[in-house]
């Protein structure tokens, strides 16, 4: 047996004998390693490994969390004695129930031995070679911050006393790097990173190349008089602003007036017709892909909106008895030491058949938004309101003019989504790891633009 297994085990002994009724162990490990260079030197080096559990369980009626870094046997009795005294605190109006399975669980690869074969050596020489053909490639280019490569390998195990017993084994690689460049005293950076299994597809040339003409892009920007502006949401903005409002597809957010949806939208138009957005669990788009949820419930790829139709809501086994449904499998869980929530998968709007450019074009003018600032206090995800700083380009008979900065785009996300005008073809994923965010270029009809 493991360490792990011994563990699970006494446990599971002794938390039947202080009189706990049900129980579950959640277990979480990983594997860390990242380096980051700066004017050809390692910046930053680090290689860390962290193992814990979660317990959670019912007591006297009530269920009780506690967590534990330590897979020490001799701690077991503290971990749950810090269960029932933390049971007899929490206040739940309807009981949290543990999970005793689901008939099947989708099948999913997540782990590449290709990508756990390659050395660090490997990767502290990609991350050089990203850093010196960056600054190589225009003599503006001043310094390539954050010059960083990244490897996770991380494990998960659900096991409870209904029987449930779930193992996730995965590993994923990520890419960043800053450009900074420099023009007649003026600075401007941007960024742009990458995520996947295997560094075969990995091409550092190609992100050195996006982020220096990003950069250099932004070059003699200024601001634009104040006005309703039709509006492109490149991949990132758009990725950026759907993850912080997708919240309000959360069931528990509804139930509690945190969002203007809820059930009974259920069946509703909300978004326009053309709108599909869809949370697939099990994906080829992402590397985030994954089978079973926090509470140990099979995930499932469903149209959170489709053509314009509010289809469900995110559901884990709580909120989904409360509304009389079935879980989503779509819980999640904030660390060893989080209680059970709701998040998103692999979220993403379906794209449509529309390039960028084209997108463009048929804009004939307004603005493309390429960054947004301030998201986490420019929004009201219970409203649906926003208004953020902006930076990108001015659009003139269907052509990008200037860059724009010093500027704010203020709108509703509710509205926003019944006036797309266009969804594009440019899908992009950005991913963690187990959970992905992918958005296409979208054409907003109107939004409010502040500026001189």
């Amino acid at each position: 047996m493991t360490v792990f297994e011994n563990f699970r085990d006494e446990l599971f002994t002794q938390a039947a004998l202080k009189g706990f009724t049900d129980y579950e162990l959640y277990y979480s490990a990983a594997d860390g390693f990242s380096i980051r260079v700066f004017e050809g030197e390692i910046a930053e080096y680090k290689n860390t490994s962290t193992e814990g559990i979660g317990f959670r369980g019912t007591y006297n009626g009530k269920m009780g969390y506690a967590y534990t870094e330590n897979l020490d046997i001799g701690l077991i009795q503290s971990l749950l004695e810090n269960a029932t005294l933390n049971a007899g605190i929490i206040e739940e109006e309807e009981a949290e129930q543990l999970f005793s399975g689901s008939e099947e669980y989708p099948q999913v690869q997540s782990f590449n031995t290709a990508l756990a074969a390659v050395d660090s050596g490997t990767k502290i020489e990609m991350a050089f070679e990203m850093e010196k053909y960056a600054k190589n490639l225009d003599p503006r280019v001043k310094f390539a911050d954050y010059c960083t490569i990244s490897t996770t390998e991380s494990t998960l195990a659900i096991a409870n006393s209904y029987g449930l017993n779930l193992f996730d084994r995965r590993n994923i690689a990520n890419a960043f790097l800053i450009a900074r460049v420099e023009e007649n005293g003026i600075t401007k950076s941007a960024y742009e990173n990458w995520s996947g299994r295997n560094f075969a597809e990995f091409d550092y040339k190609k992100l050195a190349e996006k982020a220096v003409n990003a950069a250099i892009s932004y070059l003699g920007a200024s601001s634009i008089p104040s006005g309703q502006y039709p509006v492109i949401l490149d991949q990132n903005t758009a990725k950026n602003l759907f993850e912080i409002f997708s919240s309000v597809f959360v069931a528990e957010n509804c139930q509690k007036g945190l969002s203007l949806l809820g059930r009974s939208k259920i069946g509703e138009n909300i978004a326009a017709p053309h709108v599909t957005l869809r949370d697939d669990s099990v994906t080829d788009l992402s590397p985030g892909s994954l089978s079973f949820d926090a509470e140990g419930v099979a995930t499932q790829n469903k149209a959170i909106i489709e053509n314009g139709v509010l289809k469900t809501l995110l559901y884990n086994t709580k909120a989904a008895a409360k509304d009389g449904v079935n879980s989503t499998g779509n819980a999640a869980k904030a660390g060893i030491g989080g209680t059970i929530n709701t998040s998103i998968t692999n979220f993403y709007l379906v794209p449509g058949q529309t390039s960028f450019d084209e997108m463009v074009q048929r804009m004939k003018r307004g603005v493309i938004i390429t960054d947004l600032a301030g998201l986490h206090s420019g929004t009201n995800p219970i409203s649906g309101d926003f208004s953020v700083s902006a930076d990108g380009f001015l659009v003139e008979n269907g052509k990008i003019i200037k860059p724009v900065e010093q500027i704010t785009v203020a709108g509703n996300f509710y509205d926003l989504l019944k006036n797309i005008e266009t969804v594009g073809a440019d899908l992009r994923f950005h991913s963690s790891g187990i959970r992905g965010i992918g958005m296409p270029s979208i054409l907003v009809n109107g939004l409010s633009i502040g500026g001189e």
